[in-house]
């Protein structure tokens, strides 16, 4: 069902894996909720492999970090709790172990750790503690609380923020 078609892991995979994740442990995830899981994913392996998890600029929304692709794809579950098995496309144990085995193990062993700690947390606690984080902050410069953008984060921000 699932093929490699590249080297480079893409939005939607980190998130169907952390929503995968979640239905084993019986949680529930808004859109909300797995953009900021992506965010953190980007930012661990940046900080921890010096390269991108993945090629996709991550923007600096009024509620946090965004991929705009895996917003397109989210936004019909609005506020609710991501329909898993619509979104993944997960219907067997094959299935589930072909979309783990396109990530790479040194990006599933980082992605687990990230699961692992920011997973307990609310969307409202991640949106927070992005909001009081430099990255979002930097790319937040001069705009509104509510006022639109499509400012990128950058990677040099998300390094000096997280290397520490």
């Amino acid at each position: 069902m699932y093929k490699k078609t590249t080297d480079i892991v893409t939005p939607d995979l980190v998130a169907k894996y952390f929503l995968l994740k979640a239905k084993e442990d019986g949680d529930l995830v808004s859109p909300l909720k797995i953009q900021k899981l992506v965010y953190y994913a980007y930012a661990w392996f940046l900080v921890h492999n010096n390269k991108k998890l993945f090629n996709e600029g991550i923007e600096a929304w009024p509620n946090g970090p965004v991929v705009p692709s895996l917003y397109k794809q989210l936004k019909k579950y609005g506020s609710s709790p991501i329909n898993i098995e619509e979104f993944t496309k997960v219907k067997s144990e094959k299935d589930y172990s072909d979309l783990a085995n396109l990530i790479p193990e040194e990006a599933k062993t980082l992605l687990d750790s990230v699961y692992s700690k920011y997973m307990i947390l609310t969307p409202f606690e991640l949106v927070m503690l992005t909001h009081n984080e430099k990255p979002w902050k930097e790319a937040r410069k001069g705009l509104l609380p509510t006022q639109k953008s499509n400012n990128l984060i950058e990677d040099e921000n998300i390094l000096s923020q997280f290397k520490k």
